[in-house]
């Protein structure tokens, strides 16, 4: 396991998507040493949460990292740009997230 989070790895290319749950049992066998989950996946505490809950998000917060937005503005801007690009599903997606995020009171 590298000594980088998933978010490094998965924005450099190292890990994919799939790979998350080895870093989490990564950290449950003590490869975080005095690390939350949540840094040592790279994640702020929002981020993490938001991924625990809606595990679909994944993508969105690792866009945000890439972009330099917060998963919120990330998940506004994939929602504009998807329905420009009339991809049904894709804003389908985009949307049920952002009215999950409306409705808890996150965003």
């Amino acid at each position: 396991m590298s000594k980088s989070t998933f978010v490094e790895d998965a924005l450099t290319g190292v890990a994919g998507v799939e790979d998350i749950d080895s870093y989490v049992d990564a950290w449950h066998d003590g490869d975080g040493g005095d690390l939350e989950l949540h840094e040592f996946l790279g994640m702020t505490w929002d981020e993490y949460r938001l991924w625990v809950e809606k595990p679909n998000t994944l993508r969105f917060i690792l866009s945000a990292h890439r972009n330099g937005h917060t998963v919120n503005e990330e998940l506004i801007k994939s929602q504009d740009e998807l329905a420009l690009a009339a991809r049904a599903g894709s804003v389908d997606e985009a949307e049920s997230v952002l009215t999950w995020l409306r409705k808890t009171g996150r965003l």
